[in-house]
C-alpha cells in the first residue's frame, strides 16, 4: 500500500469515514465567503494538515524501520534501566518542558518508545541510548517505560543518542559543547561529528571552548538555552588556564553563593556571572590590576602569543623574521574572510 492510499485512509477517518472527494462535490458553498477567502482558508488548512501528516509519517517511519529490523517495544521496569555512559542534557530544577512531558504521559500514555541496549557490564539490566526524559517521567509517575531493545556498540549508542537529541529537541549550545567534550575523552573527532551533527571545524571550536571553562563551573550555570556561542566565548575570555584570576573570581563567587543565583533560571545565572566579570574588568582597568596574560611561543620561538583574560595577541620580530612577518600580513585578510564564512555557516 502506497503513501497516497495511507493518507487517503487517514483523511477518511478524520471525516468520520466519509470520502473527502465526495465532500468536495457538495453543492451550496457558504455564500458569505469570497473565492479569495475560501482559497486562503483552504490553502492554510491543507498546509497545516499536510504538516501534521508529515510529522506523524516521519515518526511512524522511524518506528516501522525498527520493527522491520526485528525490534519491538517492551514494557520495562524503570528500575532496570541505567542512563547512557556519556551524559548529554543537564538536569535542572523547575523544568517546565519536563513537567509538560510528565503530564502528557500521565494523560495519554507514552506514545514513543525509548531505545535501550542490554547493559554491557550488568546482566539483566539495560542502558539507555535515547529517551532519558521519557524514562525519568515514567519513573516519577511510577509507570513502566516502553522501550525497544537493540544490540548497540558504544559508538552506535552515542550516535543514536546524539541524533535523537538533534531531531526531537536540540541541546542548548553549551550542552552540545559539554557533550562533545565528554566524548572527546574516549572517542575520535569523527564519532563526535556524527553524534552532534556538526563538522570538524565546529567540533574543534566546541572543544577549545570547553578547554577554557571548567565543567563544574558550566554545570553550576546550567543549560542556558538562550545563550549562544559568542557570549559563552566572551565569558571564557575571562578565564586563564582554566581558572578565573583575581579579582574576577571574587566577584563571581559572590554571585554564585547568593540566594538569587540559586533561584534563577540558567539564562539569568549566565547573565549575572558575565556582568560580574565585566564589572571586575572595569574596576581592574581603573586600578591597573588586570591579570597578566599567559605567554607562549609558536614555532621555534618565531611567534610570541599572549593569551590574556580579555585579549589575545601575537608578536613577530620583523627584523629577525621579515619573511614570516610579510607572510602573515598577506594571509590575514584571507583568514578574516574564512572566519566570517565559518560564522555565517554556523549561524545559518
Amino acid at each position: 500500500m502506497n503513501k497516497a492510499t495511507d493518507r487517503s485512509k487517514k483523511m477518511r477517518a478524520m471525516f468520520g469515514g466519509v470520502d473527502p472527494a465526495e465532500l468536495a462535490k457538495s453543492p451550496n458553498p457558504a455564500p458569505s465567503m469570497t473565492a479569495t477567502t475560501k482559497q486562503r482558508v483552504s490553502s492554510g488548512a491543507i498546509k497545516s494538515m499536510r504538516n501534521t501528516f508529515s510529522d506523524v509519517e516521519k515518526e511512524n517511519e522511524k518506528l516501522r524501520q525498527m520493527i522491520e529490523d526485528g525490534s519491538v517495544a517492551h514494557e520495562l521496569s524503570t528500575d532496570d534501566l541505567d542512563p547512557s555512559f556519556v551524559a548529554d542534557r543537564m538536569v535542572v530544577a523547575n523544568d517546565e518542558d519536563f513537567e509538560k512531558l510528565k503530564a502528557s504521559i500521565s494523560a495519554s500514555g507514552q506514545q514513543v518508545p525509548i531505545l535501550v541496549r542490554p547493559h554491557p557490564e550488568a546482566p539483566g539490566r539495560y542502558q539507555i541510548a535515547f529517551g532519558h526524559r521519557r524514562w525519568r517521567a515514567c519513573k516519577d509517575l511510577g509507570l513502566p517505560v516502553r522501550g525497544i531493545i537493540k544490540e548497540l556498540s558504544d559508538e552506535a549508542l552515542l550516535i543514536a543518542q546524539g541524533q535523537e537529541n538533534h531531531e526531537r529537541k536540540n541541546l542548548s549550545f553549551i550542552e552540545t559543547a559539554l557533550f562533545a567534550s565528554r566524548l572527546a575523552k574516549t572517542f575520535p573527532q569523527t564519532v563526535i561529528s556524527k553524534a552532534i551533527g556538526k563538522d570538524a571545524t565546529t567540533v574543534s571550536k566546541l572543544l577549545k571552548l570547553m578547554n577554557a571553562l571548567p565543567e563544574e563551573f558550566v554545570r553550576e550555570i546550567g543549560p542556558a538555552p538562550k545563550i549562544g556561542r559568542p557570549r559563552w566565548e566572551e565569558l571564557a575570555g575571562h578565564f586563564l588556564n582554566g581558572k578565573l584570576p583575581e579579582p574576577f573570581k571574587a566577584r563571581v563567587d559572590a554571585v554564585m553563593i547568593s540566594a538569587d543565583f540559586e533561584l534563577s533560571a540558567s539564562d539569568e545565572r549566565f547573565s549575572a556571572i558575565l556582568s560580574a566579570c565585566k564589572s571586575a574588568e572595569t574596576n581592574a582597568a581603573t586600578t591597573g590590576s588586570i591579570a597578566t596574560a599567559a605567554k607562549s611561543w609558536i614555532g621555534n620561538k618565531q611567534i610570541l602569543m599572549k593569551d590574556g583574560p580579555n585579549a589575545l595577541s601575537f608578536q613577530v620580530d620583523a627584523k629577525k623574521q621579515p619573511e614570516l612577518a610579510a607572510f602573515l600580513k598577506r594571509r590575514l585578510p584571507d583568514l578574516m574572510d574564512e572566519f566570517e564564512q565559518e560564522v555565517l555557516k554556523e549561524d545559518a
